[in-house]
């Protein structure tokens, strides 16, 4: 109570000061002194003369008395420190006149760590000084006051200001001073819808500033900032820009059995489940496996066993699946249990539930234990998006309860399997009723639509238009993909972009790529060479854009060797089935201060980790040569520098529109749109319009049929 008080009589006292003295920005030179003038009046006088000599050797002084202390952070301004300086950039100029001929100078200020408020009293014959000496919006200034919370909104603010200088612009400017330059080929701009923070022309004007030759725009889905991009470009400039976009893409292309060899669906199928201890094949392990033998559409057996991991089962796994250690440490290992399980299945097909995850692991440990791992497998997963397509989500029990089958304990294998067969088994009568009598058949269910493909999971994408019909493709995959497939997200059919490729270049994109999270969920190389085929370069970017992945709060933690191991890789496939790999930066913003606006974008969209920014700001190449030094300084030259200066080659410069525009020419268009719009005007309004109305129509026609 103490301190509010002596706070509240501060701020008073400083007021009464303020307006009584009102320092001013330059003051009148004093009348001569008349000779009875008192000493004291004269040394007031003498003190007067010095301190305008002051202000006057030093131009850049807007306000008050010069000064020469060194500025405090404002993030560490949390509290009334008494006198401090700082500095930073006006953001904010208000001016509020009050009694006395005087003026309230509210100065918003802001040196990037954090903003605070000033305000002076100044007399308004003083005003326009303060304006020519350079007290105006986007310059910077070191300011000298007091620190109070102000009594009127309760915020921090300096007052009795006693000292305003001009002050160059104190930030570091980033340069890439590295003699060869790399090339950005996945940036995103405010087109990223609540996602991306930056200007393109601010993008693209820091590229050219760092001697960089191109600059790939890549938003989210849209390619709504490629005309500001175009314009951003100084006249004459041979700086490229790479039109592209990251699109969202679902792989339609999947089917219901995987290697099919013309096996009768009246044959012998087993339907399997696992339980394991995380969701890499690679360094997860098994702990259950129940399987349902199936033949001619009827149960006729069963396989059930626990697997010892030789290591202890996560807590999050033994509350998911109630399976403790206790529970399998008197089990046989993998080694025994899965030669049982392939002879139990010995001839048959596979079934699974979202197979491609359960298989994984099976041909995993298969490799590992030098067994033959060559199947055919069907998925009850893709069969449900085909044969229940009035279904919007597909996990086991809900899939379940869709065909009338109960579930029993969910989440143990045994279980899960029993429910699987019999799911499986009612697929099988529909498959009949339909005319499909085998495995190859099936997979003839698989009809790509919209139905189907808002129903997939999709992944990133990056597609670079390489010239004028790749520009024309790209639109049209826009176009489709807004209009025809939308869902939460502009879908892209594999398909679809198959049959749009030509004058496009596809990259693998992001850790939400089709590539990453294959090789994050440990998928065989036979799967990876396939994923790979399909992309024209692939992309790797820094540890921190991934470091979310180590965080304790997802479902299995990664280390930061394991983010190295997987850009590794990424690099190993590229060499192995020649493609270039090219290291991005996934740019969302400019600066790696300028973190705090995604922040509260993402605050703002419900992220709890809003906080946990990652690192996606636009670096040289030194900064990018030192992201990958890990990988060998040849191999991160010939990524950071080689590659995506190849890449950038092989995309002519372009115009994202047709520099004519070929607009429609429609005769006497201008005289019929008045007369639509005067008839529907006068159908509403009467035979005499309103003049605010004609008025309004008017301008509106005008500025349609002039432009």
């Amino acid at each position: 109570i103490n301190r509010q008080i002596i706070s509240q009589e501060v701020t008073q006292i400083s007021r009464r000061v303020e307006e009584s003295k009102a320092a001013p920005a330059v003051e009148k030179a004093p009348a001569p002194a008349k000779k009875n003038e008192e000493k004291k009046g004269s040394r007031k006088k003498d003190t007067k003369k010095t301190s305008e000599r002051t202000r006057t050797l030093d131009p850049n002084m807007i306000y008050g008395r010069d000064f020469d202390n060194d500025p405090i952070r404002l993030d560490q301004v949390i509290h009334e420190m008494g006198e401090i300086t700082a500095r930073g950039q006006i953001t904010l100029i208000e001016m509020r006149q009050i009694r006395g001929e005087k003026t309230i100078v509210t100065i918003e200020l802001t040196d990037f760590t954090d903003s605070i408020t000033a305000k002076l009293f100044v007399p308004n014959d003083q005003l326009d000084s303060l304006k020519s000496r350079g007290l105006t919006e986007k310059n910077f200034i070191k300011i000298k006051g007091v620190t109070t919370v102000d009594r009127y909104d309760g915020q921090l603010t300096i007052a009795s200001v006693s000292g305003i200088k001009k002050i160059p612009d104190f930030r570091e400017v980033r340069m890439d001073t590295w003699p060869e330059k790399r090339v950005e080929l996945h940036c995103h701009t405010k087109m990223s819808d609540m996602d991306g923070v930056s200007d393109v022309k601010d993008i693209i004007g820091r590229a050219i500033s760092w001697g960089h030759s191109a600059l790939a725009v890549t938003d989210h889905g849209v390619v709504q900032a490629f005309p500001d991009a175009s314009h951003a470009l100084p006249k004459g400039s041979d700086f490229k820009v790479i039109y592209g976009m990251e699109g969202y893409l679902v792989d339609d292309e999947l089917a219901l059995c995987v290697d099919p060899r013309g096996q009768s669906l009246n044959g012998d199928f087993v339907v399997f489940d696992i339980e394991t201890t995380g969701f890499s094949p690679v360094s997860s392990k098994i702990i259950e496996i129940g399987a349902v033998k199936v033949s001619s559409g009827k149960i006729t057996d069963r396989f059930s066993t626990f697997v010892n991991p030789a290591e202890p089962i996560p807590y999050r796994i033994e509350q998911l699946t109630s399976i403790s250690d206790q529970m399998v440490i008197d089990a046989p290992s993998i080694e025994k249990v899965l030669p049982d399980f392939l002879e139990f299945s010995k001839d048959c097909v596979l079934v699974a539930h979202n197979a491609s995850f359960d298989m994984n692991f099976i041909k995993q440990n298969c490799e590992r234990l030098g067994l033959a791992d060559d199947f055919t497998y069907a998925d009850t997963l893709m069969m449900a998006r085909v044969l229940i397509p009035g279904l919007h989500r597909f996990k086991l029990d809900t899939v379940a309860k869709a065909v009338g089958v109960e579930l029993g304990h969910h989440h143990r294998a045994v279980d899960d399997a029993e429910c699987t067969a019999m799911i499986f088994i009612h697929f099988l009568k529909q498959m009949e009723e339909m005319g499909i009598t085998d495995t190859d058949g099936m997979n003839g269910l698989v009809r790509s639509g919209p139905d189907l493909v808002r129903k997939l999971p999709y992944y990133h994408v990056i597609l670079l238009a390489r010239n004028d019909v790749g520009r024309v493709n790209l639109y049209r995959l826009v176009s489709e993909s807004h209009l025809k497939y939308f869902s939460k997200r502009p879908r892209i059919p594999k398909s679809l972009l198959r049959r749009y490729r030509e004058g496009l270049l596809i990259g693998s994109a992001c850790e939400a790529g089709e590539l990453y999270r294959a090789i994050v969920r440990g998928a065989g190389e036979q799967e990876l060479s396939s994923i790979v085929s399909f992309y024209d370069f692939l992309e790797i970017q820094p540890l921190g854009n991934n470091m979310f992945m180590t965080r304790e709060d997802q479902d299995e933690p990664k280390t930061v060797e394991d983010l190295k191991n997987f850009n590794r890789k990424v690099v190993e496939l590229g060499r192995q089935f020649g493609k270039l790999t090219a290291a991005t930066c996934d740019v969302h913003f400019l600066d790696p201060e300028d973190e705090i606006y995604r922040r509260i974008i993402m605050a703002g969209k419900g992220f709890k980790d809003f906080d946990d920014q990652p690192p996606l700001y636009l670096r040289t190449t030194e900064e990018m040569l030192h992201e990958f030094e890990y990988l060998g300084e040849d191999t991160a030259r010939e990524i950071v520098i080689t590659n995506t200066n190849l890449i950038a080659g092989m995309c002519e410069k372009i115009s994202p529109v047709r520099p004519d525009k070929c607009p429609p020419v429609i005769e006497n268009s201008d005289g019929m749109l008045r007369e639509i719009c005067y008839n529907k005007a006068h159908e509403i309004y009467g035979e005499n319009l309103p003049e605010v109305v004609a008025a309004r129509l008017e301008r509106e026609l005008n500025s349609i049929i002039s432009n």
